[in-house]
């Protein structure tokens, strides 16, 4: 007989030897495991001698959103540098200012603001830039976006800037009459009696070119879109009620592509009644929009062909102001007060009274904002799509005759009756729907 002792000591042995047969799965699977972390610590290893280690965490601060105005520029946030007026700048002619153009790309030898009177009188005013208050060169002085011209600014010199061929008797100077090359190097300049419009260089005032081609007096002026130096496509309206396309060698530096002196247009555009009062071409779209006297609008294709005109309410007849977008819209201003909204196919899409008498009339790079200003020397922010007016800036005490904009978008510059010029500090993007709780 077994005693009680052994029997204790088989269960003993038996329960040993269970214990053990369930803990070896879990050891084997230990072991497994152990393997297992081995392969992939050496694969992890020889990963980062290859690749290199990667962070568990890049940036402490969260991206900024996608095309946010953010980070395209980030002083539009920042406290206002000036007010809405940055300066004022007072020619000594005292005679109006029926022309601006602000060529300030950051890669042009000279950026300069370009403005001419309505005794033809220009200046090339330097283009300084504008600068933030608080920033890091707060030791420096603070520097006028705009200098004037030195040699208009002595008496000795202003025959270099003077335009001594007469206009015709009947034509009075105005913004359409006069156009810059993107260098700012040349001004092309219409009205004369001969019929001709003709180019002058800005260094020298020196007349460089004459070009014939209408039957009657050269009433208005347009250009294409250029890059700085670059070929161009030059929009002439006449009396004759015809418009000529020519295009411009920046090579060259004249109408025409070789330096004969006979120059032949591009296209001849016809279906006006009578004078050509405004134009506009767009090389982008391939359209030529243009008004008449007492006409309606048309809009052509740079081969010349009629594609249709544009039919606004009744009171709209005689337009005197075109604006054309990249986007295919049409902006004309009638002489009654009339705004209106087109596209390209001539539908109005859009249609406000103006209450200012509109001298001047400008579209923003991205086409979603007009400027406009008048008699009142009110200058006004209008929304496109709709023509709804979203800023008035603080009058002037004279009427706006012309205006241009900054290549960054922030000055807007305004020739005044006074013979003064006025810079606006301009953001537009305090009206961008993303934006409006930056402001």
């Amino acid at each position: 007989m077994k005693s009680r002792r052994d029997e204790e000591g088989e269960g003993d042995g038996l329960g040993d030897r269970e214990k053990e047969g369930e803990k070896g799965p879990e050891t084997r699977n230990k072991l497994n495991q152990g393997a297992d972390s081995f392969l992939h610590s050496e694969a992890a290893e020889a990963q980062i001698q290859s690749l290199g280690q990667t962070p568990s965490q890049l940036l402490i601060e969260p991206h900024t959103p996608r095309c946010s105005a953010v980070q395209v520029a980030p002083l539009v946030f920042s406290e206002q540098m000036q007010q809405d007026v940055i300066m004022v700048l007072k020619f000594p002619s005292n005679s109006p200012v029926v022309h601006v153009s602000a060529n300030t790309q950051p890669g042009l030898l000279a950026p300069a603001v370009i403005t001419v009177t309505a005794n033809r009188l220009f200046a090339l005013n330097k283009w300084h830039g504008l600068t933030a208050q608080g920033s890091s060169a707060q030791d420096q002085p603070y520097q006028l976006p705009v200098e004037i011209d030195p040699l208009i600014a002595s008496s000795a010199g202003s025959q270099r800037r003077q335009v001594t061929d007469l206009l015709d008797q009947s034509m009075q100077a105005h913004s359409q009459c006069f156009i810059v090359t993107a260098d700012n190097r040349f001004i092309l300049l219409c009205g004369f009696w001969d019929k001709s419009f003709r180019v002058y260089s800005t260094d020298s005032g020196k007349l460089t070119q004459i070009v014939f081609g209408h039957w009657d007096v050269v009433t208005c002026l347009a250009r294409s879109e250029s890059y700085i130096g670059g070929d161009c496509y030059v929009l002439t309206g006449s009396r004759d009620a015809t418009l000529l396309l020519w295009y411009w060698s920046g090579k060259n530096c004249s109408i025409g592509e070789s330096t004969g002196e006979f120059v032949t247009p591009r296209a001849v555009l016809t279906g006006h009644d009578c004078e050509v009062t405004c134009a506009s071409v767009c090389a982008e779209l391939g359209l030529v929009i243009s008004g008449s006297k007492e006409g309606p609008c048309l809009i052509h294709s740079m081969n010349g062909d009629l594609l249709r005109a544009l039919g606004g309410p009744e009171s709209c007849r005689r337009p005197r102001l075109i604006q054309c977008s990249t986007e295919g819209h049409c902006l004309v201003y009638y002489d009654r007060g009339d705004l209106c909204l087109f596209s390209v196919n001539g539908k109005l899409l859009a249609h406000a009274q103006v209450e200012d008498k509109t001298k001047a009339m400008l579209l923003s790079r991205d086409g979603r904002y007009l400027l406009t200003g008048g008699d009142a020397g009110v200058l006004n922010v209008w929304q496109v799509h709709d023509l709804k007016k979203l800023f008035s800036y603080p009058g002037c005490d004279a009427g706006i005759r012309s205006m241009a904009v900054s290549h960054d978008q922030r000055c807007i510059i305004t020739g005044m009756a006074s013979g003064s010029i006025v810079l606006f500090y301009n953001d537009f993007n305090r009206w961008h729907y993303e934006h409006q709780s930056k402001y």
